[in-house]
């Protein structure tokens, strides 16, 4: 199902032109160039339906950096899914309390959810390991509604004991701070504002109340009497505004000098959740078995659109953070997510992308709203422009490189002023003050620390960690500080303590705090660049280096808003089993790429050194597309977007040729078990390999004649067309006899060669493609050597 509605743009005043000076226009062009989000519609398509529940749903949503999607059901169960939608959280309740809410902190560190085992109780679950870190049991009620600040500093519950409770964080737990009972009846709805400085809270005794909240006291501001029950209360993400959805009237509260005054009501009948978009230019609200969707003009909202899907009840709607999708949950037991477009992200979601990596704890931690703006109005405009036709590929991936080591600099000196970090004079070493003292080891002596938001592990003798125990306070954490090559950011490293004794012992932390994490990549980081590297890697590279075949494996299951595939994921295992088992192959799977884990993990390759004997096998498996109009193919990855015409979140043929061809390997071949894969290359090669003429000539010489001339050689599924997927665990009908292929082990000599490969696929249905690229050399051969 799809639908659109047009949204207010620049293009409605470029109607009015005239009303501009010659001065002003030229500033307008700029926005326009810098902002086009604005330009489009507002459009929205199912991208993704869970059903089958066993009871309604009640809630779902995404967490601030959409790593993972919560489920309520009706009968108490809870479901928390990865990036993947993999189930890695589970829970089932008491289900005579029904259904729960739940809330996702805004650093993504935590979520809350209610009912844990009663109807009354809140669990608190640490997203890094899945473990309950704390329950709190103040409300002695059923709990009906839970909200965080923005800042994740404030969390208050409704409950049917007639008060708002209220907690406080304090950087590990929630600390029991007001216990409000300004309603006389039951409490329904919560609410904070950008800030968390107003909290807004409802109950069944018809009132709304107002209160200014701070570390000292909570003071009622405001109360509004209505004449019906609500259902949900949701302050606006930019505007001192909030609405409540009610039985019967959706009412709209604006602050008007020094109070807040009903400007607004709608006559519409709210089932329970109502939702802002991030940039708080549409509402979503359940209504009967629709979802609604009502959109500001005028500073007003007024109903743009219905969504039908449900076959019963909707009880509402929530955006995720980046603007690019919106669900709907019903009591049809199901749970739909929607692919949106012409809406404007949030700040932090814009810098998460410019920075093209995910953030570690500590950088996700200062994220406040005042430091995101600072960090992105800061940012070089240029840069932040979308690819437009007259942009290389290349070209605009450096601009993204050139944009993503700018903001992660600014990342940097942020995290130095909020940690209180000093440096030395010459700033090249820092001191970063010790968080915490996890536990000791005394077998291991290995002292478990933390730091800037993440733990660490420090190697020290039984006696100095009893030392450091009782003066901890004195310790500091060192770290070299080195300038990239671009001057924008800096590389941490060499992490030490320095113990009050005045002995130094070596730290090593589960994550660099000052450096963004390339985005879901399995594999050691940084293996193949100049920044520094661990002692394990550096064994690894040594490793590497007694191979003469590598294998590079990008595999995509799941899509943003591509429809999912079943066997891409499985065929590349299979295939790096084999390789790895019976070639002496090393090789590196990369599972559910982005373009830029893609760009990124080409790049390392391109970087090492690779003597004249050593083959690399590059294969990606998954979604492919063609552009008749740009006569181009281009290989799919999970961040490609579908309405994305510039196809600037694709990797095209010809630039994925230009990578590979320059990489330093002398023996390169490309498989492609993709759609449109024959478009590679225009000029299909012929499929005569000649392998007669070496019958009589030695393994060792033939391999020698052929490793003298350079090898670019491509091998795709199909040509310009689709290629199937294959039933779920069956392969791919290419990936299943290239797989065959492998297992003939070269036959008798052990050399796997391409046109022994060929004669397995080529009645694969439809016909591969083979040829060659680049600067391949006449009586040239890839080959894979069997044990």
């Amino acid at each position: 199902m799809t639908g659109k509605f047009m949204n207010y743009s620049y293009m409605h005043l470029f109607n009015h032109a005239s009303a501009f000076s010659r001065f002003l226009l030229p500033v307008f062009i700029s926005l326009l160039q810098t902002y086009p989000v604005y330009l489009q519609e507002f459009t929205y398509k199912e991208q993704k339906e869970f059903a089958g529940f066993e009871d309604y749903v009640l809630m779902s949503g995404f967490s601030t950096f959409r790593n993972y999607f919560a489920v309520t059901v009706g009968n108490n169960h809870i479901l928390i899914y990865d990036r993947n939608w993999n189930v890695t959280y589970e829970h089932k309740g008491n289900p005579d309390a029904r259904a729960g809410v739940f809330v996702f902190s805004p650093d993504e560190q935590y979520m809350v959810f209610t009912k844990y085992k009663y109807e009354n109780d809140i669990a608190v679950v640490r997203l890094a390991d899945m473990k309950v870190i704390q329950v709190l049991n103040e409300p002695k009620g059923w709990i009906n509604d839970v909200k965080l600040s923005d800042d994740g500093k404030w969390m208050a519950a409704c409950c049917q004991d007639k008060l708002i409770h209220v907690w406080k964080w304090d950087g590990k737990v929630y600390h029991y701070k007001y216990r409000i009972t300004d309603h006389s009846r039951e409490t329904s709805a919560v609410a904070f504002n950008t800030g968390g400085t107003l909290m807004v809270t409802g109950g069944n005794d018809y009132k709304i109340n107002l209160y200014r909240i701070s570390d000292e006291t909570c003071t009622l501001l405001q109360t509004f009497t209505l004449d019906e029950y609500y259902s949900d209360i949701a302050f606006h993400p930019e505007k001192e505004l909030f609405v409540v959805g009610g039985r019967q009237r959706l009412r709209f509260y604006h602050k008007q000098g020094a109070e807040f005054r009903m400007k607004e009501d709608l006559d519409f009948d709210v089932n329970h959740r109502i939702s802002f978009s991030p940039d708080g230019k549409y509402l979503a609200a359940g209504i009967s078995n629709t979802l609604h969707i009502f959109q500001e003009k005028n500073g007003s909202y007024v109903e743009a659109d219905m969504i039908y899907r449900h076959s019963d009840h909707v009880f509402g709607g929530a955006f995720s953070e980046d603007g690019r999708f919106l669900t709907s949950c019903s009591s049809d037991k199901s749970t739909i997510i929607w692919e949106v477009t012409g809406i404007t992200p949030t700040n932090k979601s814009k810098l998460v992308e410019y920075l093209g990596k995910d953030l570690t704890n500590a950088q996700k931690q200062i994220l406040r709203p005042d430091i995101v703006s600072k960090i992105i109005n800061r940012a070089n405009r240029s840069l932040t422009l979308p690819k437009d036709e007259f942009e290389t590929s290349a070209a605009y991936m450096k601009r993204k490189e050139m944009l993503s080591d700018e903001i992660l600099g600014e990342l940097q000196k942020q995290l130095e002023k909020e940690y209180g970090i000093k440096a030395d004079s010459r700033n090249t070493v820092i001191s970063i003050p010790l968080q915490d003292l996890v536990s000791y080891n005394a077998d291991l002596k290995i002292y478990k620390i933390r730091f800037m938001e993440t733990e660490a592990g420090v190697d020290i003798p039984i006696e100095e960690a009893r030392q450091l125990k009782s003066s901890h306070e004195k310790a500091l954490i060192q770290a070299n500080k080195t300038p990239r090559r671009d001057g924008k950011s800096f590389i941490y490293s060499g992490y030490r303590l320095q113990h009050p004794n005045g002995k130094t012992y070596d730290v090593t932390p589960v994550e660099n705090p000052f450096h963004g994490k390339t985005q879901n990549i399995p594999g050691r980081q940084y293996l193949f660049d100049t920044e520094p590297v661990h002692e394990e890697d550096r064994q690894f590279a040594e490793d590497l280096s007694d191979h003469h075949s590598l294998a590079l494996i990008f595999a995509s299951n799941v899509y943003d808003t591509y429809g999912e595939l079943v066997n891409p994921v499985f065929d590349a295992r299979t295939i790096g089993a084999e390789l790895e088992n019976n070639y002496s192959t090393y090789v590196e799977i990369i599972e559910n790429p982005t373009l830029n884990e893609v760009a990124s993990r080409i790049r390392e390759y391109a970087k090492r050194s690779y003597s004249d004997n050593d083959y690399l096998l590059i294969f990606f498996a998954g979604h492919g597309t063609y552009d008749e109009v740009f006569k181009e193919g281009y290989v799919v990855f999970r961040d490609s977007r579908e309405d994305d015409v510039a196809k600037s979140t694709y990797l095209s043929h010809s630039n994925l040729r230009t990578m590979i061809n320059n990489i330093p390997c002398k023996h390169i071949m490309l498989v492609m078990d993709v759609c449109f894969g024959g478009t590679f290359d225009p000029l299909i090669a012929s499929r005569s390999r000649a392998a007669d003429m070496y019958a009589d000539v030695s393994n060792e010489e033939y391999l020698a004649r052929k490793s003298r001339y350079k090898t670019r050689y491509y091998l795709t599924s199909g040509g310009k067309e689709y290629v199937p997927d294959g039933r779920p665990g069956q392969h791919s009908p290419f990936a299943r006899k290239f797989i065959e292929a492998l297992r003939n082990y070269g036959g008798k000599d052990n050399i796997l060669t391409v046109n022994e490969i060929l004669q397995f696929i080529e009645k694969v249905d439809p016909q591969p493609c083979f040829g060659e690229f680049g600067n391949n050399e006449p009586g040239s051969d890839f080959m894979l050597i069997a044990k």
